[in-house]
């Protein structure tokens, strides 16, 4: 067994690093603070299947189907987390943007830089490199992130395979 407890994905998949349970928030807040829009857009942060290299679990076809991820540039870019739910939706899963709390309707009128495009969102799902490092950090020591957070619903998906539109 190697001690390895979570997989990084770096900018769609370009490089992999598996890692242990004794990383810092380092780990996650280096990366996302050298993110520039172009070759250097992009964490994703997922469990291993528990005794699995990330490569056994391709080749297995063991897609993890919990995650969180970010993208954009370190001041001002999306983060994006996909967990067990949606069952009201006919789902099993569901990837939501996170925001902060906020009880007002906003519009997506912030444009964060992707290397294929642009992502608009609202201004109060906008995070910086530094606190979606906070978000990183917590849900690789919890599975989950912390309270005070709003889950915006994007996609459901089912055992099928099939997507749910969960977008407005």
């Amino acid at each position: 067994m190697s001690g390895r407890t979570h997989v990084l994905v770096y900018d769609g998949g370009v490089q992999t690093a598996e890692i242990s349970a004794r990383k810092d928030i380092s780990a996650f807040a280096n990366p996302l603070r050298r993110f520039n829009g172009d070759d250097q857009w992009g964490l994703g942060l997922a469990p291993l299947s528990p005794g699995k290299t990330y490569g056994e679990m391709l080749e297995a076809g063991e897609l993890s189907t919990e995650y969180i991820q970010a993208a954009g540039l370190p001041e001002a870019m999306t983060v994006e987390i996909r967990k067990p739910g949606g069952h009201e939706w006919g789902a099993v899963w569901v990837r939501y943007t996170i925001g902060h709390l906020d009880t007002r309707t906003e519009p997506a009128d912030v444009p964060i830089r992707l290397a294929y495009g642009v992502k608009m969102i609202s201004r109060s799902q906008v995070f910086d490199a530094d606190e979606a490092a906070e978000l990183f950090f917590a849900y690789y020591k919890t599975g989950d992130i912390p309270d005070g957070y709003e889950l915006q619903p994007i996609e459901g998906y089912r055992t099928d395979g099939t997507v749910v539109d969960l977008s407005k």
